[in-house]
């Protein structure tokens, strides 16, 4: 039997009468990792729109340096409340795949997002991983690495805030992206009446009341699809989702949107998966990153 979760509601009423606190946002953009996994090094990149070091993660295949070739570039976007190591487990199954001849060799970009920033900006606390991602790091890996840098060679992924960010940013830039795999992400957004979805229940009132006042067209992808779907198409999309996660309403609503729109994805339900990276990498982690492979197929960008 499929579990579904129970809608958490808070009283507009309650909140229509209450200032609300401005976001704050607590991050720390570098974390040096204790230890990496077989070719992945930490590396920093300067934001000149925050002006602070941002952390992030490399991978490169073990054939890079003995090479002359270009390589597609996979970004991996972490969830809430983690940073740019988070995804250090993947790359390690990555390059396992990638040795074992069932994944093509690629590079892997984590970048750090912050712990909650859900991959927007914040401009009043110079909170901008979306500025730093799109205009900053992807131009940066162009130009010091062996990228493939066309749309067809630039891929997209993450769990949970980051499967929500991967495919927002693949919808937001089609011309950026030419494929992306969201893993139970919280897609439908918090209305300004203060109604919470599933997979978008905060610890507190207090958080609540800021994520209320956060919405935007911007980072909505139900409005993204709708306003953009004739530019997405050939971009490869893939939903993946537990039928134990909290997250899964939010995946049922977003598939029968993109269908109805007719938006070509792929969508998998997973039977008795949680909320838990781990489980979703080792029952279909491989699969996805074969997914994006016949992007390379695509026409090379003008």
């Amino acid at each position: 039997m499929t579990r579904r979760t129970a809608l958490f509601l808070a009283a507009p009423a309650a909140l229509a009468g209450t200032e609300r606190k401005p976001l704050q946002f607590d991050v720390r953009w570098v974390n040096p990792p204790a230890k990496t996994p077989p070719h992945v090094t930490h590396q920093t990149l300067f934001s000149k729109a925050m002006g602070c070091e941002v952390g992030y993660n490399l991978y490169l295949p073990a054939n890079y340096e003995g090479s002359a070739d270009r390589y597609p570039v996979l970004y991996w976007l972490h969830g809430a409340g983690s940073d740019e190591n988070a995804g250090l487990p993947i790359a390690a199954m990555l390059d396992g795949a990638i040795q074992a001849g069932q994944a093509p060799p690629l590079i892997m970009v984590i970048p750090n997002g912050g712990k909650r920033c859900e991959y927007r900006d914040w401009e009043p606390q110079k909170i901008l991983p979306e500025t730093f991602l799109i205009r900053e790091l992807i131009p940066h890996i162009d130009a010091t690495y062996r990228t493939i840098r066309e749309r067809r060679g630039r891929w997209i992924e993450g769990m949970s805030m980051g499967g929500n960010g991967s495919l927002k940013l693949a919808l937001k830039y089609p011309d950026l992206f030419g494929s992306v795999v969201a893993y139970a992400g919280s897609y439908r957004p918090l209305p300004k009446d203060g109604i919470l979805y599933p997979g978008i229940v905060p610890a507190n009132r207090e958080w609540i009341e800021q994520l209320a006042q956060w919405y935007s067209p911007d980072h909505d992808v139900f409005e993204l699809s709708l306003k953009d779907r004739f530019r997405l198409r050939g971009m490869r999309i893939r939903l993946v989702v537990g039928t134990r996660d909290v997250s899964f309403d939010d995946s049922e609503a977003l598939h029968a949107h993109l269908l109805k729109i007719g938006v070509a994805h792929e969508y998998e339900v997973l039977w008795g998966i949680e909320h838990n990276t781990k489980a979703y990498y080792e029952r279909v982690g491989v699969e996805g990153f074969r997914f994006h492979l016949p992007a390379l197929a695509a026409k090379a960008d003008a």
